[in-house]
């Protein structure tokens, strides 16, 4: 596969694209985030090397130590962004849909699997497990009818990640089928967010649709990859008889 890269990046990290981005929400926290990073990364880098920097920059902020020197401007800005935030993980949740506004589609499509291996641990030890497959009736309409769905709810649920002000009520705790199971007994089948993740789902039916779902993680397939991880428990039906989920 070739090698894709991001070019200009200190231009535009230092000066964010905010009218791409988040039109005037006035984060000007997240603007001094990304303003750090355009100081110290080079500019041309692989979805890796954004990783990389992206690391160095948080081991800084967690530890409050400015340890890159080269930089006056690195180090002032540093300093003001201790003195007023304290939602770095909330600035983490906001960094992949900034990087999808700045970057072509392959570059993204890599970075976010890194990131969300690296930051979120969505894809670690058990990336390998077996593939079951999921059948994709219309494009993001997915067939659980041969799925469990409390399987299917915690699969999603462990493959989604907290956004915005829902990193407050974050647990990284993965979900297991069982409470799952009790959740669709005490809830029912249809989940906006649990635990601060986007969910954008409704079970109920014998397909699930899932644009938004794949949306607001910022990751196209996200439904379909953590759907395939869940067990098929009885053979395939005709889908032309079979009641299409809920579309938000």
């Amino acid at each position: 596969m070739e090698q894709v890269y991001l070019e200009n990046v200190r231009q535009t990290f230092l000066i964010p694209p905010k009218d791409v981005f988040y039109k005037g929400m006035g984060l000007q926290e997240f603007d001094n985030f990304v303003r750090m990073l355009g100081y110290i990364v080079p500019n041309k880098l692989t979805p890796e090397e954004l990783i990389v920097y992206l690391k160095f920059l948080i081991k800084d902020i967690k530890d409050g130590v400015c340890r890159f020197q080269n930089s006056n401007a690195y180090k002032e800005t540093f300093e003001t962004y201790l003195s007023m935030s304290s939602n770095l993980e909330m600035w983490m949740t906001y960094f992949p849909s900034f990087a999808q506004a700045i970057s072509t589609p392959e570059f993204y499509n890599e970075f976010i699997k890194l990131f969300k291996k690296s930051f979120y641990q969505l894809e670690s030890e058990n990336e390998e497990e077996k593939d079951y497959g999921c059948i994709e009736v219309e494009p993001d309409v997915i067939d659980i009818s041969n799925k469990d769905k409390a399987e299917v709810l915690a699969s999603l649920y462990n493959h989604s990640k907290p956004i915005g002000m829902g990193i407050v009520q974050y647990d990284p705790t993965p979900m297991t089928v069982e409470i799952a199971r009790t959740l669709i007994e005490k809830m029912g089948y249809s989940y906006d967010y649990l635990k601060g993740r986007t969910m954008k789902v409704n079970l109920e039916g014998d397909t699930v649709y899932v644009y938004g779902y794949n949306r607001d993680n910022n990751y196209p397939g996200l439904a379909q990859k953590a759907i395939s991880k869940c067990r098929n428990i009885e053979p395939k039906i005709d889908s032309s008889t079979m009641k299409k989920g809920l579309k938000k």
